[in-house]
């Protein structure tokens, strides 16, 4: 994969360090689910967090919902029983030749503060919607140097069967489960999980041998989601102590309103 890395800061040097992945929704779902845009401005902005290095790559986009376009070939993680997700073996690959799609290029950014933690965001574009492992390889080397060996991703879970707002998620391990259990997280069970967010947890750790959990919200939640994202605030701060400003929060939620308003979208501004 082409990608080229710019260091704008010394990289951190954590002990026992968390990563948090919280990246906008691919492109055709972005109009409905950026809760995960808006919690990686949350969190931003309450730990003063600062890039410490870009990494630029080009994206690829299918012109047709991935759904359409061998649902077999798809990266995805698969949820056991007992709420354990791992990477199955995954042999095939779609062929970018045989498939109308376009390409743009793009960057995501870590950013760090003075805690034991890193953000892993994209402020902008979407997130990849096809090689999903080969972007995962591509951050997980960088966390691994400088010493993550947890990651919890958070976001929408898109699916159309569960109850709105509610939260759900998964881990890698055992003990990453009964943590979640301990805090409240409705367990998901006998499921398969596509797409970026999910796919990074699975390779942190059948590759890097790295903890990863996912707190995610069933979506349904009209924007700018602001029950479902302080849910997810609050349930990760419980589990990794990676905590928030209220006061953010509440700023962030306005200036979203806010710009839906310039907008046009009268609906939105007067929910507040």
């Amino acid at each position: 994969m082409l990608a080229s890395f710019e260091f704008v800061e010394s990289s951190p040097k954590l002990k026992n360090g968390k990563l948090v992945v919280s990246f906008p929704s691919i492109y055709m779902f972005d109009e409905f689910y950026s809760h995960g845009k808006i919690l990686a401005e949350i969190i931003s902005l309450s730990h003063n967090m600062k890039a410490f290095v870009r990494i630029s790559t080009i994206d690829f986009y299918p012109e047709i919902p991935l759904q359409y376009v061998d649902p077999d070939q798809i990266d995805y993680v698969s949820i056991d029983t007992e709420g354990i997700a791992s990477l199955p073996e995954f042999e095939k690959r779609l062929d970018m030749e045989k498939i109308p799609h376009f390409s743009q290029n793009c960057y995501a950014e870590f950013l760090k503060c003075d805690g034991n933690f890193v953000l892993l965001t994209k402020p902008r574009g979407h997130s990849p919607s096809l090689f999903m492992r080969d972007y995962s390889e591509m951050y997980l080397r960088i966390a691994k140097e400088i010493g993550v060996t947890e990651v919890y991703a958070v976001g929408t879970r898109l699916s159309e069967t569960s109850p709105r707002g509610r939260l759900t998620g998964y881990a890698t391990t055992k003990k990453g489960v009964d943590r979640l259990k301990q805090n409240d997280v409705k367990l998901m069970h006998n499921e398969l999980a596509s797409y970026f967010t999910n796919v990074i947890l699975g390779v942190a750790s059948e590759q890097f041998g790295m903890t990863g959990y996912r707190i995610n919200s069933n979506h349904g939640e009209t924007p700018p989601y602001e029950d479902s994202i302080k849910q997810m605030l609050d349930k990760l701060q419980k589990i990794s102590n990676i905590s928030y400003n209220s006061e953010v929060f509440d700023e962030v939620m306005n200036d979203w309103v806010s710009s839906q308003k310039l907008a046009g979208d009268d609906n939105l501004s007067s929910q507040k």
